[in-house]
């Protein structure tokens, strides 16, 4: 009877099992299980019992893949095929082994499955860093606008109670709560500028600007604190520094400001140095070594290399009145501009830092002086409230909205001069560019918006942008943003969006 069947599969290593209807083994090759005749199907192997039931069924064809099987203590990966035949007939059992071909499908397998694998874990890193950065994204702005609410409207508040009449012990108070709120805010936002470095986010404001100009404006404000605690400062700015520049103007002098502020808090006596040099010079850019230099109370060699960390503070000082972030936003903020920060320092004896930054050249820069809005204020004439950090953008705006005496208007710099103008005098509109220092144009509108104060809240917002997009103007209505005028600037279509919006806010 084998026979029949053995010319099928003659060229495979197979065993070819003869079975009744009750599991009997009838007749049985001998290449896996010797001596399988007249054992029952189910005392070879606990597998079989599986198959037991289906030998009452007639006529059908059941196929078993990738069975493991152990015979003789030796494993065996096989493939079983089970014929049933009529019910008077008996069953076909065929095991195919398949042992070598397993194997090295197993390891193709594996190696494809390791491969997928890797690309699913991949995959799944990827998705989670997206989801972590979104996530820093949502927190940062969240954090902003959540904390700058209450910590802005209390800078209004304080702003409309320095117009009242206070007793002199009321205004002492008052002042407590001033500074005590200037320094909180300081904080808040010298924690949202590491955040946004560490989360990548940073991005450099570059504008052409005087950078001597500045340095001597910087220079005047800390040569004031200076006198304040009898102390000398000095300035001295290498002649072959370049006088136009394109970069950041505000992160650079807030990189100064917390070095010089630093210097004075910690000197008591003697002078504090600022001295520019030129290291390197080209046509197109300059690396140029700012150094502070103070004759202070110093840092012990110890605690030089904490310096720079967050939260830190030397514990030698009786001047612990800070929060620690001083130079560690400073760091941060070199690192953000692709610079490099030193500092040297002896016990008693002063603290020297020296920055590096790298500077473009704007060589086609020419001497340009602001437009300065007259002071004198136009009777029934709606007042506006520009926000404009570029020099040429605001006098074109200026000349333009000057052009007829049609206006009174105010001219800020940045996010933050927008809210502290706002909380002291009533304006009809306010035009903002975008793109402004330190509170961006978004986050300044989600402020005013937001605020409790209702004699700007609702205030008319135009927003200028020098990249204007469909996407980006649908954004800004969706924000409660009146109006969205594009670069290059038409002054007919400026004026009229004014008027507008005036307008409509006189007819509420």
């Amino acid at each position: 009877m084998l026979e029949n069947y053995d010319i099928t599969y003659k060229d495979s290593a197979n065993q070819i099992l003869i079975i009744d209807k009750n599991g009997l083994v009838i007749e049985s090759e001998s290449q896996l299980y010797k001596n399988a005749k007249g054992k029952t199907i189910e005392s070879l192997h606990p597998f079989f019992l599986s198959i037991t039931n289906l030998l009452k069924i007639e006529n059908e064809t059941f196929n078993f893949k990738c069975v493991n099987l152990i015979v003789d203590n030796k494993n065996y990966t096989v493939d079983i095929e089970l014929y049933t035949n009529k019910k008077e007939e008996f069953a076909v059992l065929v095991i195919q082994d398949l042992t070598n071909q397993y194997i090295k499908y197993q390891k193709v397998a594996q190696n494809r499955n390791e491969s997928e694998i890797k690309s699913q874990v991949l995959d799944f890193n990827n998705k989670l860093l997206l989801e972590k950065e979104a996530f820093k994204d949502n927190f940062i702005a969240n954090f902003s606008h959540q904390v700058r609410l209450p910590i802005n409207s209390i800078d209004g508040f304080v702003a409309q109670l320095e117009e009242s009449n206070l007793e002199q012990s009321q205004r002492y108070n008052l002042n407590i709560i001033k500074n005590t709120n200037g320094r909180l805010k300081a904080m808040v936002n010298d924690i949202i500028d590491i955040s946004k470095i560490e989360a990548n986010h940073f991005k450099a404001y570059n504008i052409s600007y005087n950078l001597t100009e500045e340095l001597n404006i910087l220079s005047n404000i800390y040569k004031k604190k200076c006198e304040e605690k009898g102390l000398q400062f000095n300035i001295a700015i290498d002649s072959s520094c370049p006088k136009y520049v394109i970069a950041d103007k505000f992160r650079i002098a807030q990189i100064l400001s917390n070095i010089l502020g630093n210097a004075i808090k910690f000197t008591n006596t003697g002078s504090v140095n600022l001295k520019v040099n030129n290291i390197s010079k080209s046509d197109k850019q300059a690396k140029l070594q700012f150094t502070v230099k103070d004759t202070g109370v110093g840092i012990e060699q110890t605690q030089l290399k904490n310096i720079f960390q967050s939260f830190y503070q030397i514990s030698n000082n009786t001047h612990n009145d800070g929060f620690g972030l001083g130079l560690a936003i400073t760091k941060n903020l070199v690192k953000a501009l692709k610079g490099d920060i030193s500092i040297s320092s002896k016990l008693d004896l002063g603290t020297t830092i020296d920055v590096i930054l790298n500077f473009k050249l704007d060589n086609k820069q020419k001497e340009q002086k602001p437009i300065v809005p007259k002071k004198t204020t136009l009777p029934n004439a709606p007042t506006l409230l520009i926000a404009e950090p570029l020099i040429k953008d605001q006098n074109y705006l200026l000349e333009t909205l000057l052009q007829k005496q049609k206006y009174n208007v105010d001219l800020v710099e940045t996010g933050d001069q927008v809210v502290e103008a706002l909380h002291k005098k009533p304006y009809d509109i306010l035009i903002m560019n975008l793109k402004l220092p330190t509170m961006d144009g978004l986050d300044t509108a989600r402020y005013i918006r937001h605020s409790d104060f209702n004699h700007f809240n609702k205030i008319p917002i135009i927003v200028l942008s020098t990249k204007p997009s469909k996407e980006e103007e649908q954004y800004c209505k969706n924000r409660k943003i009146n109006s969205y005028v594009g670069k290059p600037y038409d002054k007919a279509e400026l004026i009229r969006k004014i008027n507008y919006n005036i307008k409509k806010k006189q007819a509420q």
